[in-house]
């Protein structure tokens, strides 16, 4: 009869869990988010709960918001968000919060709407980070263009305010700010058409995973690496190629794949054990009175020079690159 129990026991606790359902919401369709997915699986796995993972093809706030909405009505345990408009995203996610449901963002914030937490990159320091790069790479003089994907996503505000606050008081001049929707063929239309209303351009700064690969590849074609520079974000396979060839300087490699995953773990907790018992565990930011709640995946800076060292503690992370 006690074996009977334990069995029973460990059937009803499985299905429980099985029930419990967190759906993620990312930006677009490319191998980024593929890393966020493969972190969003895995924690899924670990604890045993379901997950729905979802991306529209390209940046598109609509797309997300018939998603979120979605995940509301089958009344989903938990949600994440990378809301490419802090602010449309807004009255969803409160409506997400009105009806029992926990919600937190992801890789891009939006701080006003309500949500519990937000998961990613310190998108302004590692901005800043990149522009202190730029600066030693020009030494204090040049003309750059900035590729981003979104206009109104905070990661992209806060990452190109940072990367002008660090060239701040140099003679290094901002011609365009060039936005391709997170459109792969736009991006690299873009950079061509930068380069050649620019014959004189002595860098590119990319935001987003698009931007430094089509950077990269026009820079390449125009037989002009090296001496253009190259300063971007993340670590897809294509950047670290480039990276590898001389043709980027600089990425700055966020934590995808961490992102994904503890974005299900804090919504499991927060679900198992209540909201308000969950973020007493997680780190606090205090600012004008107000307490946020703020995990910091880290940024790791890859250059040609650290690549394989990079790619080793991935390797060690159980997070292999092969290119």
């Amino acid at each position: 009869m006690r074996k009977l129990l334990v069995v029973l026991l460990t059937v009803v606790l499985a299905v429980v869990s099985l029930a419990m359902t967190i759906g993620v919401i990312g930006k677009s369709v490319h191998p980024y988010w593929s890393q966020v997915e493969q972190g969003v699986k895995a924690a899924g796995k670990a604890l045993g709960v379901d997950t729905r993972f979802f991306v529209p093809q390209k940046e598109d706030i609509n797309a997300q918001l018939q998603m979120l909405e979605s995940f509301i009505a089958q009344r989903f345990d938990g949600i994440a968000i990378a809301p490419s408009d802090p602010t449309a995203v807004m009255p969803t996610i409160k409506k997400a919060l009105e009806a029992g449901i926990p919600v937190i963002t992801l890789d891009t914030d939006s701080p006003e709407s309500g949500r519990y937490v937000y998961i990613g990159t310190d998108n302004y320091q590692a901005g800043y980070s990149a522009g202190l790069i730029m600066r030693e790479l020009l030494n204090g003089r040049g003309k750059i263009v900035i590729g981003t994907g979104s206009l109104t996503a905070m990661n992209s505000l806060q990452r190109i305010q940072g990367f002008k606050d660090a060239i701040a008081g140099t003679e290094i001049q901002i011609l365009d700010t060039l936005n391709d929707e997170e459109d792969g063929a736009r991006a690299v239309s873009l950079a061509e058409s930068a380069l050649n209303a620019h014959p004189d351009l002595d860098a590119f700064f990319g935001v987003y995973a698009y931007n430094g690969p089509s950077q990269a590849l026009v820079v390449k074609n125009a037989g002009k690496a090296g001496k253009i520079k190259i300063v971007c974000f993340d670590t897809t396979t294509d950047i670290l190629q480039y990276v590898k060839e001389g043709v980027i300087q600089a990425t700055m490699g966020q934590r995808p794949y961490m992102m994904g995953y503890l974005s299900v773990v804090t919504l499991y907790l927060m679900s198992k054990t209540g909201v308000q018992n969950t973020l007493a565990m997680l780190p606090k930011v205090e600012a004008e009175g107000i307490t946020d709640y703020v995990i910091d995946t880290g940024v790791d800076i890859v250059t040609p020079q650290n690549l394989s060292n990079y790619l080793e503690t991935m390797e060690k992370l159980g997070i292999p690159i092969k290119f």
